[in-house]
């Protein structure tokens, strides 16, 4: 069983990553320092996860893309043309590892590409596809851990790669990358510690038997 911790690593990276993307397909090139292709280990039920966001944060996408040669990785999906983000959360064996955004440019590149203007959530209760989602959120500061607690209004999730739910984090840059997984196996809370101030977005995955994954959307101020 994997932990249910945040995914963060401190250090130079030892393994690079490249995203593309080419008529509904996004790919994932590996190759650490060597010049090799890194032997992944599975990772919260999964070799790979990719997320892709618009440079606006209004977007999120969330894949796991199979092998398909040597350090290539792909996944079918539909992109809008503009400007993405892409992250390669993997956990490469005997190599460090961090997270770093890739940009990923479909279409032209002349076409308006709005980077995100955030504001705190006021309401911090969502209702989607007619699913209910309320945050409450404690310790926004960089001075000890955060904590996101998820109430669903009497709804139970089913498991989602290993846990009742999944959360990715973004700052407002789409620089800072935090990809975090609940405190326990049958709990929908969540804890993390953010190194910086300011704004981020809080992507939080729900699975329900009779609509499968739903994302809520979340924005929240972190403080000195």
């Amino acid at each position: 069983m994997d932990d249910h911790q945040n995914h963060q690593t401190a250090g130079e990276s030892e393994v690079h990553t490249d995203v593309s993307y080419h008529n509904g397909e996004a790919r994932v090139q590996l190759e650490d320092v060597h010049g090799t292709v890194p032997e992944l280990e599975e990772t919260h039920e999964e070799t790979m996860h990719l997320i892709i966001v618009s440079n606006d944060l209004e977007d999120f996408i969330h894949l796991h893309p199979e092998r398909v040669e040597d350090g290539v990785y792909a996944a079918s999906i539909k992109l809008e043309d503009g400007r993405y983000q892409a992250f390669v959360d993997i956990a490469p064996k005997d190599r460090n590892y961090v997270v770093q955004p890739n940009d990923l440019q479909v279409g032209e590149e002349d076409q308006p590409n709005p980077s995100a203007s955030l504001s705190a959530s006021k309401d911090r209760t969502q209702d989607i596809d007619g699913k209910t989602v309320t945050l409450e959120a404690e310790g926004l500061s960089t001075n000890g851990p955060t904590t996101l607690d998820f109430y669903l209004h009497g709804e139970d999730p089913e498991p989602y790669l290993g846990g009742l739910g999944h959360v990715v984090i973004l700052d407002e840059a789409a620089e800072t990358f935090i990809h975090v997984h609940p405190t326990s196996e049958n709990g929908t809370t969540f804890e993390t510690h953010i190194n910086h101030p300011g704004l981020y977005k809080v992507w939080t995955e729900f699975k329900y038997e009779d609509v499968g994954v739903i994302t809520f959307p979340f924005i929240i101020q972190v403080e000195e």
